[in-house]
């Protein structure tokens, strides 16, 4: 595949998490995009993660360059959040930034993401960030699953 679909293609997770944040307002469907698009999001996370491992960049810049996407989203992300005061925050930035995340299954993420609140049943600052955070390592978890099974696949066929 060509490097720079590869590029391209590294922004789906924003795709999908726009798609999964307008879906979800709707009845029924919304609630199926929102557990079934996360799903497909990690299949093809780990195909792209695959197809990184079969280009001709090394090992270090593919996984930097396949998951720069999600790196930069995150570090917004954080700026946006912990940084900014609430009258400085910008809104625009910090919504695209989440979108990435949105393409993680915040379903089953989120049951982690409460563990770091202090006070039980709770959903504040602490945990959004931590859902966050988490989302963010599983994307590159499932990326670097996908690189390292194609890398592996490749050594035991030569």
């Amino acid at each position: 595949m060509k490097k720079c679909v590869l590029v391209l293609l590294t922004f789906v997770p924003f795709i999908v998490g726009h798609i999964v944040n307008l879906s979800i307002s709707i009845p029924v469907i919304g609630s199926i995009v929102f557990y079934v698009l996360p799903l497909l999001t990690t299949a093809f996370w780990f195909y792209l993660g695959r197809q990184y491992a079969r280009s001709t960049w090394k090992t270090i810049p593919a996984l930097l360059i396949g998951n720069a996407t999600g790196i930069i989203s995150l570090l917004i992300f954080l700026w946006q959040y912990l940084l900014e005061t609430d009258e400085t925050v910008n809104l625009t930035l910090i919504g695209i930034a989440q979108m990435y995340s949105n393409a993680a299954p915040t379903f089953l993420l989120a049951r982690l993401a409460v563990l770091f609140e202090t006070q039980p049943n709770y959903i504040g600052k602490t945990s959004m960030t931590a859902l966050n955070v988490i989302s963010f390592a599983y994307m590159i978890a499932v990326f670097l699953i996908g690189f390292i099974w194609e890398k592996k696949t490749k050594n035991n066929t030569n």
